[in-house]
Order: C-alpha cells, then structure tokens, then sequence
C-alpha cells in the first residue's frame, strides 16, 4: 500500500527544464540554502500560486513570433544555464496552457517570477516599487501577518506577491507580469508589444514618427 501510494505521488510529479539567468540563479541557489529550503518544492508552489496571477495579466494578450523571439533570444544572450524543476504534473500542464494561449517564453515567466521573490533593492527602485510593507499606503492592501512565524510564513507562501501585485496595480494600472520591462531585462518580458520589439512594422512606424518629430523640432529652432 505505502509503495502503491509512493508510485502515484510519482506519477503525479514531472520535469521541467528551465534556462535561468546565471548570476541570477547563483544567488537565488544561495539565499534557498541558507533558508533550509527545499527549491524544487519552493518552485513548485510559487508557481502554482503566481499562475492565475499570470492568466489574468496575459488574458487577451498573445505574444507575436517576433516578439517572442527577441525575447528568447535576449534571455539566451545574458547567459543562462540550464536547470531541472521537478514540478506537480498539474502545475505543468496549467503552465503549459497559459504558454500556448499567449504564445508567452515560458523560461521569461520563470525567470521573471524568481527575479520578483529575490525583488533586491536596485530592481525595486527601477521598477519604482516599494521595498518595505506598508499596509497604510494603498487602499486594497488587506495584509497583516500573524506573530506566530510558522503561520506568517504560511500565510505568505499562499499569495507571495500580494503587496507588490497590489503596488504595481495600484500606481500605474499594470499586473506583475504585464508590466513593461525594458533595456537589458527584455529577456524576463512575459508581454512585449511590438512596437518595443526591432524590426516590426509597429517600432519602425515609431522611428519614423520620432524622426518625424525630431525633424520638425530642430526646424523650429
């Protein structure tokens, strides 16, 4: 019986192979360990709880082939390297799903979600983010946390990003995962328009447009 149940939660888990920003994925390997977690166990439910997030920014919205070959190929450019995820065959598949509805990079959801649960200083400050909690300073931020550690700490593995979800929602109108990410972090872009995207139709007219406008300001001058 004991071995019968084993073989299921088995058959129940699968891999999935991953392309992590290296610099990225050293210090997320080290900040797990010294946490005494487990991080395939830490993906997986990360991942879990962040995809109906990730369903909802991306609804509506579906990658172009170009679009999402600059976003692989900026990825692959940083340098990355490949990793293993033993994951709940439920959430692979959900993943799996979210990906071809939005045509999304799936390594860009990925990494974009580990660069959110690192969220350093430098990458809030850019993304013009709060680094400290604040339940005072947005209206729909319902989070106070338990004194118990061990049930704070449940509390926010069910929903790890509440407060920067609801800072990101709050200030501009964008999702965690909708929210332009420009310059050299496109490679963790899970939606790019292609009017950011080179050599589209949509990012030449803005070049011409700009020119255009350039044109007509040194004219005045």
């Amino acid at each position: 019986m004991h071995q019968h149940l084993l073989l299921k939660k088995k058959m129940e888990e699968t891999k999935i192979t991953a392309k992590i920003y290296l610099p990225m994925l050293v210090n997320f390997n080290s900040q797990i360990s010294k946490l005494h977690i487990k991080r395939d166990s830490f993906l997986n439910a990360m991942i879990k709880a962040e995809l109906p997030y990730l369903e909802i920014d991306m609804r509506g919205k579906v990658l172009s082939a170009k679009a999402k070959r600059y976003i692989a190929g900026s990825l692959k450019r940083m340098g990355t390297q490949n990793v293993n995820i033993v994951v709940e065959k439920e959430v692979a598949n959900n993943l799996n799903k979210i990906v071809s509805d939005s045509n999304l990079v799936r390594d860009a959801f990925i990494n974009r979600l580990i660069l959110l649960l690192r969220s350093s200083e430098s990458f809030l400050e850019k993304m013009e983010l709060p680094t400290r909690i604040n339940t005072n300073a947005y209206k729909n931020m319902m989070w106070d946390l338990p004194t118990s550690p061990l049930r704070a700490i449940e509390e926010v593995m069910t929903d790890p990003l509440n407060y920067l979800r609801v800072a990101s929602e709050e200030r501009d109108g964008w999702g965690l995962y909708d929210r332009p990410l420009l310059g050299n972090m496109i490679g963790f872009s899970c939606y790019l328009d292609d009017v950011n995207v080179p050599g589209t139709t949509d990012n030449q007219d803005l070049l011409s447009e700009l020119d255009l406008k350039l044109n007509i300001f040194e004219s005045n001058q």
